[in-house]
C-alpha cells in the first residue's frame, strides 16, 4: 500500500513537472511548434530588412541596362567597364564572413548600421565620380556595404525566428529583394534616357536616409555588457586578415583570366596560386591555431554540408550569369532600348520570386527541403538549356516561356538550399551557417559575372576568327553593343548579330552544364529535421506591452504548475 501511494505521488509530481516544462516552452519558447507566431516586434523588424533589402536590390540591377552608357559617359573600356560591375560583387562577397563575425562581437544592430553608412557613402562617392578611379571605389565600398546588409539580415532572422518558419519569412525578403532588382533595369532605362547617370545612385539616398533613422530604434538587442578592450581581443585578426586577402587575390585573378590577360599569364596565374595558397593556410590557421576563430568549420562537417554549399555558389553563378547575360542579348540581338530590355527580362525576375515565396510556405508546411532541390535542378537545367535556341528571329512569346522556364526551377532553389544549409548545421551554429550561406551566394554572383564574362568573350574571340574577322569587338563587347543599334542594316552588321547571338548560345549552353552539375552534387544533401530550437545568445528587446504580456502569461503558467 505504501509503495503505491509513493508510486502516485511520484508519478503526479512526474506528470506536474513535465506540464511545466510543456508550458514554459511553449510559452516562452514555443519555437518548435509549426504553429509559431511572429510577435508584433518580430513583424516590425521583418518589414524593416524588407525594406533595406529593397533598395540594395535596386542598386544591384540597376546597372544591368545602362552599363553601354555609363562606360561612354566615363570613356572606359570593356574591361574597366566590367570591372564597374565586378568590383561591388568582389568586395561584397568578401567582407561578408568578416562582418557576421564582427556582429556577434559588436551586436548585430551596430555592425547592420555600418553596413548601411558604408553604402551611403559608396553612394555618394559613385554619383560624384568624374572617372573610373573614383567609381571603383565608390562600388567597392557599397559592395562592402551591401553584402554586410543582406548577411545580416540572415542572421538576424535566424536569431528571432525558428528555422521551420524561417523559409517562409526569407521567401517575403526574397520577394522584396526580386522586386527591387526586377524593376531596377526598367528605372535604369528611365533615368539615362530621361536624365543624368548620376541618378543611378543618388536614388540610393532617401533610402539609406529613412533606414539609418529607423534602424536603431527597431533592431534592438540585449546583449551583455563587456569593455571595448574585450571585443578588440577576441576578433580573430590574423583570420580574418588572411581570409580577406586570399579570397580577393583569387577573385582579382578569376576576373583577369581570359580577360584583361590570357589564363596562362603570370598576371592571371600569381593572384590565383597565392589566393588559392592563402584559402589553404586560413582554413588550417582556423582549424588549429585561432583562439577564438572566426570561421566555424564544423558547418563543413559531413558531405551533405558541403554538397548544399556547392549547390547555393552554382545556383547564384546561374542565377546572376543567366539574368546578366540575357539583358546583354536583348540590346545586343534584339536591339532593344535600356527600358525595353528591363521591361523584357522582368518575367524572369518576377518567376524566381513568387516561386522562391511559394517554395518557402511549402517548406514550412510540409517540414521537408529536398523535394525543392532536386525539382529546381532539374527545372532549372531544362529552362537554361532552352535558351540555347534563341535567336533574333526568336518571338516574344517564345523567349518569354523560356524565361518563365529558366525562372521556376531556379525560383525552386532559393529558399530550398538556404532551409537546407540551416538544417544540415548544428544548432549552435545556424547564424553562422546564414552568413556562409550569403557567402557562397555571393561568391556565385560574382563568379557568374566574371566567369560568365569570360566564357563569352572566349567564344565571340573564336568565332570572329572564324570569319577573319578582327577580335577587337570581343575585347569591348559593351561599347560595341550601343554602337551596334545605331548602326544601319547592312550585310556585315547582320553577320556581327549572328556571331554575337553564336556567343550567347554558348553561354548558355555552358550555364545548362552548370545546371547538371548542381543536380548530380545536390544527390549528396541529406534529410535533416527543420523543427530546431532557437539557440541564439543575441536576443531582441521586447517592447513595453509585449514584455508586460509576456510576464502575465507567464505568471499564470506558474498558477497551472
Amino acid at each position: 500500500m505504501a509503495f503505491r501511494k509513493l508510486k502516485s505521488h511520484v508519478t503526479m509530481r512526474t506528470t506536474s513537472v513535465v506540464s511545466d516544462t510543456n508550458v514554459q516552452q511553449n510559452v516562452e519558447d514555443g519555437r518548435n511548434s509549426p504553429k509559431w507566431k511572429p510577435s508584433k516586434q518580430v513583424k516590425l523588424i521583418v518589414v524593416t530588412q524588407a525594406f533595406v533589402c529593397f533598395f540594395v536590390a535596386l542598386d544591384s540591377t540597376i546597372l544591368t541596362t545602362t552599363l553601354p552608357t555609363l562606360s561612354k559617359a566615363l570613356h572606359t573600356n570593356t574591361t574597366q567597364t566590367f570591372w564597374i560591375a565586378t568590383s561591388y560583387l568582389l568586395t561584397s562577397a568578401v567582407f561578408q564572413p568578416p562582418i557576421a563575425a564582427l556582429s556577434d562581437i559588436f551586436g548585430r544592430q551596430a555592425l547592420f548600421l555600418l553596413a548601411i553608412i558604408l553604402f551611403t557613402i559608396g553612394s555618394i562617392v559613385c554619383c560624384a565620380s568624374h572617372g573610373i578611379v573614383s567609381m571603383l571605389i565608390g562600388r567597392s565600398v557599397k559592395g562592402i556595404g551591401g553584402g554586410g546588409i543582406l548577411s545580416l539580415n540572415l542572421i538576424i532572422l535566424s536569431d528571432i525566428i525558428p528555422l521551420r518558419q524561417r523559409a517562409q519569412y526569407q521567401g517575403y525578403l526574397q520577394l522584396c529583394f526580386a522586386l527591387g532588382s526586377n524593376i531596377a533595369p526598367v528605372i535604369g532605362g528611365l533615368i539615362v534616357e530621361r536624365t543624368t547617370w548620376r541618378w543611378l545612385f543618388l536614388i540610393n539616398l532617401p533610402f539609406c536616409a529613412i533606414s539609418l533613422a529607423t534602424v536603431p530604434f527597431i533592431i534592438r538587442y540585449s546583449r551583455p555588457k563587456t569593455t571595448i578592450r574585450d571585443r578588440l581581443l577576441s576578433i580573430d585578426w590574423a583570420g580574418i586578415t588572411m581570409s580577406t586577402t586570399s579570397t580577393t587575390l583569387f577573385l582579382i585573378g578569376i576576373s583577369w583570366g581570359g580577360t584583361e590577360y590570357s589564363w596562362s599569364s603570370a598576371a592571371t596565374l600569381c593572384p590565383l596560386i597565392i589566393g588559392l595558397a592563402g584559402v589553404f593556410c586560413t582554413i588550417i590557421y582556423e582549424m588549429k591555431f585561432a583562439r577564438m576563430p572566426f570561421l566555424r568549420m564544423s558547418l563543413f562537417h559531413n558531405r551533405s554540408a558541403i554538397a548544399a554549399y556547392i549547390c547555393t555558389m552554382l545556383m547564384a553563378f546561374s542565377v546572376y550569369a543567366t539574368l546578366y547575360y540575357l539583358v546583354l542579348w536583348l540590346l545586343a540581338v534584339k536591339e532593344m532600348s535600356e527600358i525595353m530590355a528591363g521591361v523584357c527580362i522582368f518575367p524572369l525576375g518576377m518567376t524566381v520570386v513568387h516561386i522562391s515565396g511559394i517554395t518557402g510556405v511549402l517548406i514550412t508546411r510540409l517540414g521537408r527541403y529536398q523535394w525543392a532541390v532536386w525539382a529546381g535542378w532539374v527545372i532549372a537545367t531544362l529552362g537554361i538549356g532552352t535558351l540555347v535556341s534563341l535567336d533574333q528571329n526568336t518571338s516574344t512569346v517564345a523567349y518569354v516561356f523560356m524565361f518563365i522556364c529558366a525562372g521556376i526551377g531556379l525560383g525552386l532553389l532559393m529558399n530550398s538550399l538556404s532551409a537546407a544549409v540551416q538544417a544540415i548545421s548544428p544548432t549552435k551554429d545556424v547564424a553562422y551557417a546564414s552568413s556562409m550561406f550569403a557567402f557562397m551566394r555571393s561568391l556565385g554572383l560574382c563568379l557568374g559575372v566574371s566567369i560568365g564574362g569570360t566564357i563569352f568573350q572566349n567564344f565571340l574571340r573564336q568565332r570572329l576568327e572564324h570569319y577573319g574577322l578582327s577580335t577587337e569587338l570581343a575585347e569591348n563587347a559593351e561599347v560595341y553593343v550601343s554602337l551596334l543599334r545605331s548602326t544601319p542594316s547592312s550585310p556585315q552588321k547582320i553577320l556581327l548579330k549572328e556571331i554575337i547571338n553564336w556567343a550567347f548560345r554558348m553561354l548558355f549552353a555552358t550555364l545548362c552544364g552548370i545546371c547538371g552539375l548542381g543536380l548530380i552534387i545536390s544527390v549528396l544533401i541529406g534529410k535533416y529535421s527543420l523543427d530546431k530550437e532557437l539557440d541564439s545568445q543575441h536576443v531582441i528587446v521586447q517592447s513595453e506591452s509585449e514584455s508586460e504580456g509576456k510576464r502575465e502569461v507567464s505568471g499564470s503558467s506558474v498558477v497551472v504548475a
